[in-house]
């Protein structure tokens, strides 16, 4: 090769080097550059198919990340759990039922730790899971049907999820019952299997009126018959209980689970609600009014997704 064309081809394996690949775009170096801007921050949220995790998180986010938040989903066993960690401090957010927050706030060890960011997001709701050809309709009918010496077996979800916790609050307000029910630390897989085997007299779990599991609930048939193997009784909250507040707010409604010609089955709700570390928030105040704004503009569609009645927050309006 002539000397004169040495320098050329060194120059332009240079420029080669120095120059975008063929891969590179505008938008792959926009979002390169959009991604190192981003402050990703862990929000316990519970098993990461359910709302909370699922539909809260991601619509939230749309809203944060043009402007530099970005809640990164950090799976849970559930509300419990998640509180437990902020106020250990292991966390600085999570999305949990507001009853569960609130019985944790109050705790001595939480106390001034944990406060709530923002309006109620969806509604959580009782769905207390029976046999089929259970005769009774209403939980409370299930208990007055017992026979002397025997109780109810009721599966509420493993340790640390909220459906225990709503169950306890219930019992603790109703304390004829509260030495009827026997609490089982089941999940939902074990506890439906356990119930269709006849090994519990029922499962009650805290969940959104659209999520898996509930589907699962209603579409699961008989193979031989084809009927439901499954059903729903009521379980509405007392006068009591509807009558505690948190922050202002009713901590709990009653919610209509299925409705009929003649009846309708009706159940307890609490809402899903954003909560934050106190000292993290006080530190942080222009990104929690970030997050606390994009919770806001993200209701509709939160709720929507979810399952919620256009209304369901009037339940939880401050009084």
């Amino acid at each position: 090769m002539p000397p004169v064309f040495r320098p050329l081809l060194v120059v332009s394996a240079l420029l080669a080097l120095a120059g975008p690949t063929a891969a590179d775009s505008l938008s792959d170096r926009r979002a390169s550059k959009d991604s190192a801007t981003v402050a990703d921050i862990e929000v316990a949220c519970g098993k990461l198919d359910k709302e909370n995790c699922a539909i809260v998180a991601p619509e939230i986010n749309a809203k944060t990340v043009p402007v530099g938040v970005r809640l990164k989903p950090l799976e849970s066993k559930g509300s419990v759990e998640s509180l437990n960690g902020l106020c250990d401090g292991d966390i600085q957010i999570a999305i949990v039922q507001a009853d569960v927050l609130a019985r944790r706030a109050a705790k001595p060890d939480c106390a001034g730790k944990v406060v709530g960011l923002g309006s109620p997001l969806y509604p959580y709701q009782g769905f207390m899971v029976v046999r089929e050809e259970t005769r009774e309709d209403k939980f409370g009918d299930m208990i007055g049907a017992l026979k002397p010496g025997a109780v109810l077996r009721v599966a509420a979800g493993g340790a640390g999820s909220g459906g225990e916790a709503t169950l306890r609050a219930v019992l603790a307000n109703a304390p004829e019952w509260k030495q009827l029910i026997d609490i089982q630390p089941d999940s939902s897989a074990t506890a439906l299997n356990k119930l269709r085997d006849r090994e519990i007299d029922a499962f009650f779990v805290m969940d959104g009126p659209k999520s898996p599991l509930l589907q699962e609930v209603r579409e699961t048939l008989d193979p031989k018959t084809k009927k439901r193997v499954f059903k729903f009784v009521d379980l509405r909250p007392s006068e009591r209980l509807l009558a505690v507040t948190f922050n202002g707010r009713p901590l709990y409604a009653t919610a209509t689970l299925e409705s009929g010609w003649f009846s309708a089955i009706k159940s307890i709700s609490t809402p899903a609600v954003i909560a934050i570390r106190d000292d993290y928030y006080r530190a942080q105040l222009g990104l929690a009014a970030k997050i606390r704004q994009a919770a806001e503009d993200a209701l509709p569609a939160i709720a929507a997704k979810a399952g919620a009645r256009p209304n369901w927050r009037d339940d939880f309006e401050r009084r």
